[in-house]
């Protein structure tokens, strides 16, 4: 899954969980049983949403031409 954003005024009101289901629910209609996805590994409390919706972090990677630490993590279906 790449570049899934909330602008601010409209975080913390469901819409990111409303998109992320309908994100599951494609991903299981075509036949798929993983959601993957890069974060910003120092945005703890992204990290800790991402969590809480069942995703586990697989591990970081520094990028050359990134200011932060890549962070990556996983949801099986």
């Amino acid at each position: 899954m790449n570049n899934l954003a909330i602008l601010p005024e409209y975080r913390h009101k469901g819409y990111g969980k409303e998109l992320m289901d309908v994100c599951r629910n494609k991903v299981k209609e075509l036949g798929g049983n993983k959601i993957t996805i890069g974060i910003i590994e120092e945005n703890t409390r992204l990290k800790e949403w991402y969590t809480a919706y069942g995703f586990v972090h697989t591990g970081t990677r520094r990028f050359e031409h990134l200011p932060f630490t890549v962070g990556f993590m996983e949801l099986n279906l």
